[in-house]
């Protein structure tokens, strides 16, 4: 009898234990949904000429950002994900070619 009320003692703070972690992932989606109502109602109020604003800024600093690294390129650098910042031997890297003339 003593083994299964001590199961049963068991099984129920196994039980609290998770009710205890359900009400932390609640609150948790409460937290992130109400964070996400907010965002909503952020981009909501954004104007399209302070979108079109923002995706040029983006645009120009992908340019610069490009611009950048063909400079290092050039400076004798690997620009490649494989040896990015570690100098060139002097032959040309055909990850670093690849990136640099993806459209």
């Amino acid at each position: 009898m003593k083994k299964i009320t001590t199961r049963l003692i068991a099984l129920e703070e196994h039980l609290q234990g998770l009710l205890a972690e359900i009400e932390l992932l609640k609150m948790e989606a409460y937290a992130l949904e109400a964070e996400n109502q907010r965002l909503r109602a952020q981009r909501a109020n954004v104007t399209p000429e302070e979108m079109n604003r923002v995706e040029d800024n983006a645009r120009m600093l992908q340019g610069e950002g490009y611009d950048n690294l063909a400079r290092l390129y050039q400076e004798g650098f690997h620009i490649c994900h494989v040896h990015f910042g570690q100098p060139r031997t002097g032959e040309e890297c055909l990850f670093c070619m690849t990136f640099l003339h993806k459209e």
